[in-house]
Parts: structure tokens; C-alpha cells; sequence
């Protein structure tokens, strides 16, 4: 397997990554879960369930998996700026396993919204561009995570 050349590129989604995964984490675990979440994705996926404990648990399972995985990306990024070699901080396998959760729930996260919106009026052009903002924008976090290999 042909090892990955570190870019800014790379750098800078990695970053972007963990950022926000980490606030949209903040944001599923504060008391009131999702109030300050602009992502209407997340707000999709939460309002999936019906019981008000069941929205309070799987929102804080969810919260905890985005700020760890969000928490890794940033110091292995980081890291990896300072080391001559390229690598950043070695977690082993926990990263990887991490954020291929992430990319898992991501991918649920997006299809679960993607239904949602699907309420294509077509009296109302911007629900399709909304609908097709969404698809983009869960496609670029979903890439990005996928752009990321083995931690680096």
C-alpha cells in the first residue's frame, strides 16, 4: 500500500475535520440537546427518534464518539506538523477505528437527512438546493474522513 504524502491540503481538512466534529460533539452533549446546532442534518438525525430518552442517549453516544474522534484528528494534525518525519502522535489503531465509526455514522447521519429533505416541492426550488447543499456538504465531511488514512 503506497504510504500518504502529508500536504497542507491535508493538514487543513484534517483540521477543519476535528473542528467541527468537535463543536457539532458540544453541541449533541449540552443540556439542551441540539438547541445550538445550525446542522440540519444532526437535527434530522436526532428528531429520527421519537422518545425524548432515547434522543438524550443516542445524542450523547454520538456527541462522545465526534469530540473523540474530533479530539484525535486535531492532535495527530498538529502533531504532525512539528515532526520532521510527517507523523503525528501514534494512537495505534484507536484513530482509525474511530473514524471509521465516524464515517459509518456520517454516512446514516447523511441518508437519514437526505430522506428528510426529500420533500421536493417543486413550487419551492430552494428545497432542492437545499437538498442538494446537504448532499455536498456530508459528501465533503464524509471525503475528508475517507481522504484521511491510518491517523495521517
Amino acid at each position: 500500500m503506497a504510504k500518504q504524502v502529508r500536504t497542507i491540503g491535508i493538514s487543513i481538512i484534517q483540521v477543519a475535520l476535528s473542528v467541527y466534529l468537535v463543536v457539532t460533539g458540544i453541541c449533541l452533549v449540552a443540556p439542551k440537546v441540539g438547541s445550538s446546532i445550525s446542522s440540519a442534518e444532526i437535527q434530522a438525525f436526532l428528531g429520527f427518534a421519537r422518545n425524548a430518552d432515547v434522543i438524550r442517549v443516542l445524542a450523547i453516544v454520538v456527541g462522545a464518539l465526534l469530540i473523540l474522534g474530533g479530539l484525535l484528528l486535531f492532535i495527530k494534525a498538529i502533531t504532525a506538523v512539528f515532526n520532521s518525519k510527517n507523523k503525528g502522535v501514534d494512537f495505534g489503531k484507536l484513530d482509525d477505528i474511530v473514524r471509521r465509526i465516524i464515517i459509518v455514522l456520517w454516512i446514516i447521519v447523511t441518508v437519514i437527512a437526505l430522506i428528510y429533505y426529500a420533500k421536493i416541492d417543486f413550487q419551492q426550488p430552494s428545497l432542492l438546493l437545499h437538498w442538494f447543499l446537504s448532499l455536498a456538504k456530508n459528501a465533503l465531511i464524509i471525503g475528508g474522513l475517507l481522504t484521511i488514512k491510518d491517523g495521517n
